[in-house]
């Protein structure tokens, strides 16, 4: 019964640890379209929800960054009024990510 209490207490201590969040600083730059964003994060993954509210097709293309791992840029077409999110997962545990965002017309 012991052990069992001591297990216990100890998933008790790690689990806030793991489901703590990790800040997302956003650099935005839109180019001739009115684009939203926001961001969230779930676990080791970082997501930003695109929202164009404009009346022409976005491209947009956003890079994560954490730390040593090489940001990969994520690119996505948005048509007026389309909605869309772009994620990127992490294998190291996430202290801050930086997202660039850069939307333009198509």
């Amino acid at each position: 019964m012991r052990t069992f209490a001591a297990a216990t207490l100890l998933l008790s201590c790690l689990m806030p640890a793991a489901a703590q969040a990790f800040p997302i600083d956003l650099q935005s730059q839109f180019d001739g379209v009115t684009v939203e964003a926001e961001t969230t994060d779930m676990s080791n993954i970082a997501t930003v929800l695109l929202r164009n509210t404009g009346n022409t097709a976005a491209l947009c293309e956003a890079t994560f960054v954490n730390g040593p791992e090489r940001p990969t840029p994520r690119r996505v077409k948005l048509a007026a009024g389309e909605s869309t999110t772009i994620s990127q997962s992490f294998l190291r545990a996430i202290t801050r990510v930086r997202v660039t965002l850069n939307c333009h017309a198509s």
